[in-house]
């Protein structure tokens, strides 16, 4: 039996609707430092970068990965979306992040804008 974190089961559900949409998708899991991320997008070349919050309190630490990236010099090879239902367009514009989704299939649809 899988165990299941309350913390990632909105994550989880992203990543099987894009997995099964045919997305190749890198899961990093939960409480990630922004480095980690920064080491990702750097080592994968992802056109598309996914965070997601369950609470306010990660809005802060949203903002510091996308800070980190911007700092790294990868900003620009990335897409950044941020999720879940505490999302909203005044956390996208506090992270830095270039969309927000509230639902899965809004992150299935931004993700198939990217590649096109």
């Amino acid at each position: 039996m899988l165990k299941a974190h309350i913390h990632d089961i909105g994550k989880n559900i992203v990543v099987k609707l894009l997995r099964s949409h045919g997305f190749q998708v890198v899961d990093l899991g939960v409480d990630v430092p922004a480095e980690k991320f920064v080491d990702a997008v750097r080592e994968t070349r992802a056109k598309v970068l996914g965070l997601s919050a369950l609470l306010n309190s990660t809005y802060p630490e949203m903002k510091s990965v996308v800070d980190a990236i911007t700092a790294a010099g990868v900003r620009d090879q990335v897409q950044i979306i941020i999720g879940g239902t505490i999302c909203s367009e005044i956390v996208r514009r506090y992270t830095g992040a270039d969309a927000f989704a509230t639902d899965a299939q809004t992150g299935v649809s931004f993700c198939k804008r990217v590649f096109g």
